[in-house]
């Protein structure tokens, strides 16, 4: 046995002991991809280990995130700052290996992965992002962003409707930079991919633009290497096919049951047999240990070479030099924003393009891409072009693929230097909830535009109007999700998305907003005063946002005429809200005022924890209607006559 084929299984028996010790985990790709993993590392990916989030690295996404064990044992062995004590404590309580990888938490992962097919679609954002800031600060005599993107998929990945979603772009796109590994071992979790898999792979990799390869045997560490090389020299993205055998070595091989099936004791031992293991648990063994020592004396030099090109571009581009470090300093210049105004109303989706082309004018690393509704959702940058058409312009143009867009900018946000603002219409965030959900994971900064928020889409009917979107992206942890009012609501809304570390949406209204006078300070507190009661007791408080502030204040004049002092507070964000001392929120919501009232166009079912037992929501607790917005509003009782009758029903009950 060669040293190489030493390395490999030496990989493959550490990560079935981290699976062995946690009683958990996945050991039938850990066997398969060995070699993939240990010839990529070994031979081809540029990365710094003590530096993992280098800008100038290649990025690797282990889309099929439950070969983790595997991932993680090389990523040890390659030097990365993950210790043996680390690999012992594989998916237990506060470890820093969990089940699947977590970008942010495991050393030298790139992205967070698991769910099948968004790691793929991830990897395609990077190979995107690279592009972008390699037209932007390329030279011809300095080449600064040139790194590959990486991704390891296996069947599972590839089912995923959201893969191709993303792989068509890359594709038409010419992402070059991007290789797709194949572990192919036509295997799934419930049996073998005969009976739901018939696609010819390479056959469709091929027609939508890939450079196309295979290795017939996924254990010659060589040919897959040689396969890497070829894939390199391409003009267009690569999918390499390489045919493997799920759970090599072990007595599951070829079968389902080795994709999630802990071995146990004895079998383990037949598996080291069979490989010519003979070390204890959690040892790679003294010659193997010698050769990674080796083997990673090839990052020094790359270390060195990034260090070196970005002197050499300080010192000939300073300008250039200046504008890159403002791309990855996380800061943004919102000056631009203090003398914007408007001499008329505006829709929210107006007031949303107005106030991002003004932002963008400031702050060229703003990235906008929609799901084909640019037109729509207004969030588009007026004076740049399309990324389709040339890389130096700063527009995207996904096609009609929500999921896929959500994805892309993931992997856009995670290269770094870039903020990706995506847009689509509310109703249609179900199909890209479970990468916001991944962005949130991950803390990037992705700020999602929905458009047409509410029934008040009118004659499109209950299929895009939406109801119950708003709060299940209001329950997303980590999301901060904004429905602005007004101008000065939407300048707080991005300044907060572009200020947090994380995933920010907005939800604008199609229907123009009418003005109202308040304090872009107190917007930035995700709850405020917007209109006062008179001096005296307060009757009641009228909660609202977006669309129906309008209503709210038109419901409080109705009241204010028959005798009510009524409080209108504006709640452009609860999440922001929420994180407010108590004694803010005490001051603008009083725990001694019980008729308390929201009113939102949608869900009723989160404000119940600002309204409480003796309040009442107004809103849609159904799907919507086909008709105009005006009839529809008549027909969920939102209007201001039917929501005040309501309320002074609910504030005289609780005077008795």
């Amino acid at each position: 046995m060669n040293l190489e084929n030493k390395n490999v299984n030496a990989l493959r028996i550490l990560a079935v002991d981290m699976i062995e010790n946690a009683k958990s985990g996945h050991p039938g790709i850990a066997l398969s991809s060995a070699p993939i993993l240990y010839a990529l590392y070994s031979k081809h990916l540029n990365v710094v280990p003590d530096d993992d989030k280098n800008i100038f690295r290649d990025r690797f996404v282990m889309s099929a995130g439950h070969g983790s064990s595997i991932y993680y044992a090389t990523l040890h062995a390659f030097g990365f700052d993950l210790t043996l004590d680390d690999l012992k404590s594989f998916r237990k309580l506060d470890s820093i290996t969990p089940g699947h990888p977590e970008y942010g938490l495991v050393p030298g992962v790139d992205a967070t992965t698991g769910p099948l097919g968004q790691g793929v679609s991830t990897a395609v954002g990077m190979a995107l992002a690279q592009k972008l800031m390699a037209s932007k600060f390329n030279k011809p005599d300095i080449t600064l962003f040139d790194n590959y993107t990486y991704a390891l998929v296996g069947e599972g990945c590839l089912m995923e409707g959201v893969s191709f979603e993303a792989l068509s772009l890359a594709g038409t796109l010419g992402l070059n930079k991007l290789i797709v590994l194949y572990d192919c071992n036509n295997v799934t979790l419930d049996a073998s991919t005969q009976n739901v898999m018939n696609m010819d792979i390479k056959a469709y990799a091929e027609s939508i633009g890939f450079n196309v390869i295979e290795v017939k045997d996924g254990n010659n560490v060589e040919d897959i290497s040689n396969a890497i090389s070829k894939a390199k020299m391409s003009s267009k993205p690569s999918f390499i096919k390489i045919n493997t055998k799920i759970g090599f070595g072990s007595v599951y091989e070829n079968s389902n049951k080795a994709h999630g099936s802990v071995l146990g004791q004895e079998n383990v031992a037949l598996l080291r047999e069979k490989l010519n293991v003979s070390t204890q648990p959690f040892d790679l063994g003294k010659d193997v240990l010698r050769d990674f020592v080796f083997l990673r004396k090839r990052f020094t030099a790359i270390k060195k070479s990034f260090k070196d090109r970005l002197k050499a571009y300080s010192k000939h581009y300073p300008g250039d030099y200046k504008l890159l470090n403002q791309y990855l300093s996380n800061e943004f210049d919102f000056s631009s924003l203090n003398t914007l105004g408007i001499s008329e109303s505006m829709s929210g989706r107006d007031l949303g393009g107005l106030v991002l082309n003004t932002l963008a004018s400031k702050n060229a690393n703003i990235i906008c891409a929609s799901a084909d509704v640019f037109g729509s959702t207004k969030a588009i940058q007026k004076d740049s072009g399309f990324i389709n058409d040339n890389f130096g312009n700063n527009n995207l143009k996904c096609g009609i693929r929500e999921f896929g867009m959500s994805t892309i900018s993931n992997g856009i946000a995670l290269y770094g230097g870039l903020v990706p603002v995506q847009s689509t219409f509310m109703v249609f965030s179900d199909y890209l909830k479970s990468a916001l959900r991944l962005t949130a994971l991950m803390n990037q900064k992705v700020i999602t535009v929905l458009t047409h928020d509410s029934i008040a889409v009118g004659e499109d009917g209950a299929t895009h109007q939406s109801c119950e979107q708003l709060w299940g992206l209001r329950n997303i942890p980590k999301t901060y999700v904004f429905r602005p009012a007004n101008l000065k609501e939407v300048v707080a809304s991005y300044v907060s998305a572009l200020s947090y570390q994380g995933s920010s949406v907005l939800a604008l209204s199609r229907q123009k907003l009418p003005e109202f006078e308040c304090n872009i300070k107190d917007a930035l507190m995700g709850g405020y005063i917007v209109a006062k009661e008179n001096n005296g007791n307060i009757n009641g408080i009228i909660i609202a946002t977006g669309s129906e502030l309008s209503l709210a204040l038109d419901v409080k004049k109705i009241l204010e005429s028959k005798g009510y002092n009524i409080r209108v507070v504006s709640m452009p964000c609860v999440d922001i809200f929420d994180e407010q001392p108590q004694k803010y929120r005490d001051g603008i919501i009083p725990p001694s005022i019980k008729s308390v009232f929201s009113i939102e166009a949608g869900s009723t079912s989160g404000w119940y924890k600002y309204v409480g037992k003796f309040g009442k929501c107004f809103g849609v607790d159904e799907f919507g209607l086909s008709a105009t917005p005006d009839d529809i509003y008549k027909k969920f009782k939102l209007t201001p006559e039917d929501i005040s009758k309501e309320i002074i029903k609910v504030i005289n009950a609780n005077k008795e």
